[in-house]
């Protein structure tokens, strides 16, 4: 399948090969897709027949599984991990397919793989130097996303972890940013499951007063609202000048019509906290590394002076 000169026949014993070893198999023990190109380059393919007005959900649906199984349910090995930085997942026609699968009419297993390879590709999608979509397309990809992740969605906990990890992709590009439809906005409300290590979420940190400033220009609210309570979540990580901010902001709330706001977070930092205490409470395994365990309770600590120091300015002590 690497080939560029493979014709029509080639590409139906390709199909017949994936569907046989994936429909045969997929319950007992998938079978390993082997060199990554090839199964992006039959994912390529099919997506770009798919994009044109052709039906080719069923072979997108299998090489997504096999990428979801090989790729995105653990870190790939060295190998993997610089084939798939050279892979162009951008071209015009792989995008096209990618948003007509996110159509709300195809099921909801294949939107979640789908979005689960956003995620996986998120730097070549949301930080690419010429925007990949218009800007119809963006706000369409946006809308369709929220539908999934927050109507759809059956595995919550999971779709919950991509979600968040797109959001602050696309909440570090200034070209996305524009286009984060209303709702999509309360995933900020599991901001929780970002992974913290990831690059686009330490940026919209380190840039929380221009994230601001852009959120107060949205008619809706929602943005301001939910990007001002993930401050709050992670009051500990910002600089001086932020964290000043952040509570004269919160002084002037306690005040007026925005104290059901406040009180909102910290509800929200409060079940945070009781979840953490609990995974702490049950380190006792041998198995779990000192390390996490370490950081596991730097961070139940860390959460723990959020909560109170936003409960003091909501009682009026600060």
């Amino acid at each position: 399948m690497v080939s560029e000169d493979l014709t029509d026949q080639h590409w139906e014993a390709a199909r017949l090969l994936v569907e046989g070893a994936w429909q045969e198999n997929v319950e007992s023990s998938p079978p390993s897709v082997g060199e990554p190109k090839e199964i992006f380059k039959f994912l390529e393919y099919h997506l770009g027949l798919q994009g044109a007005g052709e039906d080719h959900t069923s072979s997108i649906d299998l090489a997504l599984e096999a990428i979801h199984e090989e790729l995105l349910d653990h870190r790939p090995d060295p190998l993997i991990a610089e084939c798939i930085k050279k892979f162009n997942f951008v071209s015009p026609s792989f995008v096209r397919g990618m948003r007509s699968v996110m159509h709300p009419d195809c099921s909801v297993d294949l939107r979640w793989k789908t979005a689960s390879l956003i995620s996986f590709i998120s730097d070549q999608w949301f930080n690419s130097p010429v925007p990949i979509m218009d800007p119809g397309e963006m706000s369409e990809f946006c809308e369709r996303l929220t539908v999934l992740v927050i109507d759809d969605a059956s595995d919550g906990l999971v779709i919950r972890w991509r979600g968040v990890a797109i959001f602050f992709e696309m909440l570090r590009s200034p070209e996305w940013r524009e286009h984060i439809v209303a709702r999509f906005w309360s995933m900020l409300a599991s901001c929780a499951v970002v992974d913290e290590e990831q690059e686009s979420f330490r940026w919209c940190l380190r840039n929380a007063i221009e994230l601001l400033e852009f959120t107060r220009g949205s008619s809706d609210g929602e943005g301001l609202k939910w990007w001002y309570g993930t401050l709050w979540f992670y009051y500990d990580k910002l600089d001086a000048t932020v964290r000043d901010e952040v509570e004269r902001i919160a002084r002037d709330m306690s005040l007026g019509d925005g104290l059901s706001y406040l009180n909102l977070y910290l509800n929200l930092i409060g079940q945070e906290v009781a979840r953490t205490r609990q995974e702490v409470d049950d380190l006792h395994n041998a198995d779990e590394s000192a390390s996490y365990g370490m950081k596991l309770r730097a961070r139940l600590i860390a959460l723990e002076g959020n909560h109170h120091r936003l409960g003091r300015i909501i009682a009026g002590r600060q």
